[in-house]
């Protein structure tokens, strides 16, 4: 069996100022590298084989604090990256709703339903998303625990295509930064053992 710990990034300051980041390459703040400390403070697995991240700076860092506490390289994997959100990336969620207000209730109504303009859809995430899981397990083999940072939509995507619910329903799929969620890989099939864990946020 294989194991995937799938983690959110640490927390940046355009999630704190609710601005649009998608592929933009922001930084962690410092509330994000203190999360990540404590992330590997409490990690809950004593060893790791592999780990993987979106090559964005917030998803990179974020796997470098766990990298570092199990002696590994991270390896960044381009197709682990956020959501393109073409136009919306940099302006405030406040202000798109007042200015797009029918494509911004879309995108909690119908987010199946929604191309970003110059960007992407949510079905070509998870397409590239799952791809990039399955490529990833198969490298790594049978009885590997391997660990892989990405984003809140490249996770949703992941879990909704597992569960085998529709994509408009993703936003019932909670993702806090640094969460940690578990996924088995057995005999060809995922299952979900930890969904959205912040624990070590509560210590």
């Amino acid at each position: 069996m294989t194991k995937i710990i799938l983690i959110r990034h640490g927390v940046t300051d355009w999630n704190a100022e609710g601005k649009i980041q998608g592929q933009s390459d922001t930084q962690l703040s410092s509330e994000g590298m203190y999360q990540a400390r404590m992330l590997i403070a409490y990690f809950p697995f004593e060893t790791i084989d592999a780990i993987y991240s979106s090559n964005l700076q917030r998803a990179m860092k974020t796997a470098e604090f766990i990298a570092n506490k199990f002696k590994l390289e991270v390896i960044p994997v381009r197709e682990l990256r956020e959501i393109d959100f073409g136009n919306w990336e940099g302006r405030s969620f406040e202000d798109v709703a007042k200015e797009e207000p029918a494509e911004f209730k879309k995108f909690f109504v119908q987010p199946d339903m929604l191309m970003f303009k110059g960007g992407e859809s949510f079905a070509e995430v998870q397409s590239r998303a799952m791809l990039s899981l399955k490529k990833i397990v198969k490298l790594n083999g049978d009885k590997k625990q391997i660990v892989i940072v990405t984003h809140g939509a490249v996770i949703r995507t992941i879990i909704a295509a597992i569960l085998e619910m529709p994509l408009r329903k993703i936003w019932s799929i909670k993702q806090y930064n640094t969460a940690v969620n578990v996924l088995n890989f057995d005999d060809g099939d995922y299952s979900i053992e930890l969904m959205n864990s912040i624990n070590h946020l509560q210590n």
